[in-house]
């Protein structure tokens, strides 16, 4: 469902909306390691509630992600987290959205582990420069992604 679709309803009945479109793995494996990574970016958006310029959003979409993928119930907690859930949700309610600051942020990070990707296969194998190219292909795919097909909020 549409952001807009759910931006006139109450917190709890998006809540409700948001859960129903997304389904975790049955992967055992696959949702332990979900669960880790969405507790990761729950610890630095957590950061970002203290250190100005550091992303808290951002890191919630990734938390929020991972969380979708493993359980429901920490899905749930995260929308509903009096420190989160708001702004969780308002990401819900505007359209899936990112503000420009965190696009940049994205793309950054995005750009510096393709780059040390790309450095460690060099120097580590004798890739002719297919799994370089593999790489910074990806990268740029990704980066156009965040910034060209997630919409901007100001």
């Amino acid at each position: 469902m549409e952001g807009a679709s759910i931006a006139g309803l109450s917190a709890q009945e998006a809540v409700g909306i948001v859960l129903e479109e997304h389904k975790p793995t049955k992967n055992p494996i696959a949702r332990v390691i979900w669960v880790i990574l969405g507790s990761i970016f729950v610890v630095f958006a957590y950061i970002g509630t203290f250190i100005p310029g550091w992303p808290t959003v951002s890191w919630l979409v990734l938390a929020a992600f991972c969380y979708a993928r493993s359980s429901k119930r920490m899905f749930k907690w995260l929308l509903t987290n009096p420190l989160f859930g708001k702004a969780l949700l308002n990401y819900y309610q505007n359209g899936k959205a990112l503000p420009y600051h965190s696009k940049v942020l994205i793309a950054g990070m995005i750009s510096i582990m393709s780059l040390i990707s790309i450095y460690i296969l060099f120097m580590k194998t004798n890739d002719p420069g297919f799994g370089q190219a593999a790489i910074a292909l990806i990268g740029m795919v990704g980066i156009w992604f965040v910034g060209w097909k997630v919409p901007t909020i100001q």
